[in-house]
């Protein structure tokens, strides 16, 4: 079993793998988006034990990803292990530890998205001005303005919202959201997404707090190092 996982053609082959299921994945979506248009606006794991287990017939691909994932997880494991425990000289470091750093990062960007599936929350509603909503954590969403620019024609060409957060009962943070312009609070992220005018001015907005964006940001670094690295070596070699 440890030589299975220590092989390169175990990385291959599932990689190999998961991208044919990427494929199956991109046409089945479109076609069940009953079953995959709630992944928008729902935490993984809720998605998972409420909309993707009912519906097996549209999701297996899914799951298989999610098997492939674990396996590819333990072999990136081992095989880092392994390398780290073999003798090391000064002259093969750099080219030693490059695709180590590489595995790193994936393998926080991995946590990341766990941790955001498991620990994080993602809420969205239509909340009225001048109304509050109440969030995990003992916080208060209050919607101070709904704020519309139209063009000559009367369309709108422009719109935004001033709200306030309160955490304990105390205002912790403040601003104008937008399109593209969310705000953000120790790690919990305030979107505008549309606006209501027909009878209360109200804004549909979504709060969602991801504790895994520090581990994917990092990841993310570490995996372009570790690639930049390799390829410099690789290129001064050639």
């Amino acid at each position: 079993m440890k030589n299975f996982f220590l092989s390169l053609k175990t990385t291959v082959w599932l990689l190999l793998s998961l991208i044919v299921l990427f494929f199956v994945g991109s046409y089945l979506m479109p076609a069940n988006r009953g079953v995959f248009g709630p992944m928008n606006d729902m935490l993984l794991f809720d998605w998972m034990s409420e909309v993707a287990l009912p519906n097996p017939g549209q999701t297996w691909w899914f799951f298989a990803c999610l098997a492939l994932l674990l396996l590819l997880t333990i072999n990136t494991l081992v095989c880092s292990i392994h390398a780290v425990k073999g003798k090391w000289s000064r002259s093969d470091f750099l080219l030693r530890i490059a695709p180590q750093i590489i595995h790193a990062g994936f393998l926080c960007i991995l946590l990341a998205h766990l941790l955001g599936a498991g620990m994080g929350y993602r809420l969205s509603g239509m909340l009225p001005e001048g109304a509050s909503a109440r969030l995990p954590e003992d916080r208060v969403l209050r919607l101070l303005t709904v704020r519309v620019y139209p063009d000559p024609a009367g369309h709108p060409r422009d719109w935004g919202a001033d709200v306030e957060l309160y955490e304990h009962g105390a205002r912790v943070a403040a601003g104008s959201l937008g399109p593209n312009q969310p705000l953000f609070f120790h790690g919990v992220g305030i979107y505008l997404k549309s606006f209501d005018l027909d009878r209360t001015p109200s804004a549909l907005l979504m709060v969602n707090k991801d504790p895994g964006a520090l581990w994917a940001l990092t990841g993310g670094m570490l995996f372009i190092l570790g690639s930049v690295i390799l390829l410099l070596l690789k290129w001064k070699r050639a």
